[in-house]
């Protein structure tokens, strides 16, 4: 079994599962959440399997959760799931609870990492080849991770992508063949997808008028 799952909510000990290796569930009280996962444990248990204690903890997640652990002296929790750390913010505004998202790090390190051995690859196909198809990646890459919160995470790949196109478009010919200001000018006139969110994950509230 491979692969994540959607996220469950659950506040009683009573709940099916699919068939996964990661789960996220949610608990109101702290002591619902401790008894879940030793009842989890005992399960699993009778039919000879057992939790990755590694990857298995309690988190402290929600309203309250930024200022108790401030005043432990902590740092607020965080958790990764489906290739986003989760974690705990507020409104634009700056007041309320809100739970944010941004691109997690090993997630973005694996996404930058592929999208390079690609392109060692591709540099020998046309330009115009090679063009329409980092766009294309480009753009699926802002289809997943273009989510409310992550604006500044999808901004920050698409800087490191036009990093890693210069830098193996120069490796074609002779060194430095291709200069940032040429590579620049290429951008205005065939340009890049611009990075923006895809997913809204709250709805904006409408002000209705009499």
């Amino acid at each position: 079994m491979s692969g994540d799952v959607h996220v469950r909510f659950c506040e009683s000990l009573r709940g099916r599962f699919p068939r996964a290796t990661r789960l996220v569930i949610c608990f109101q009280y702290q002591m619902d959440a401790e008894r879940f996962r030793r009842e989890l444990r005992m399960r699993l248990e009778r039919f000879g399997l057992e939790v990755e204690p590694t990857k298995t903890r309690v988190v402290e997640f929600g309203r309250y959760a930024v200022q108790n652990a401030k005043a432990r002296g902590e740092r607020p929790g965080t958790f990764d799931f489906l290739g986003f750390t989760h974690y705990c913010g507020t409104r634009r505004n700056g007041t309320g609870f809100r739970m944010k998202r941004v691109t997690a790090r090993k997630r973005f390190t694996a996404k930058l990492k592929a999208f390079k051995e690609w392109l060692k690859k591709a540099r020998t196909l046309k330009t115009a080849e090679l063009w329409e198809t980092a766009k294309a990646k480009l753009k699926g890459h802002y289809a997943y991770y273009g989510v409310t919160d992550n604006l500044r995470g999808i901004k920050r790949f698409a800087e490191e992508v036009k990093k890693l196109l210069f830098k193996w478009l120069n490796r074609r010919g002779k060194r430095n063949c291709l200069r940032w200001e040429k590579f620049c000018e290429m951008l205005e006139r065939f340009p890049l997808p611009q990075p923006g969110i895809k997913v809204r994950m709250f709805e904006r509230s409408v002000k209705s008028t009499v």
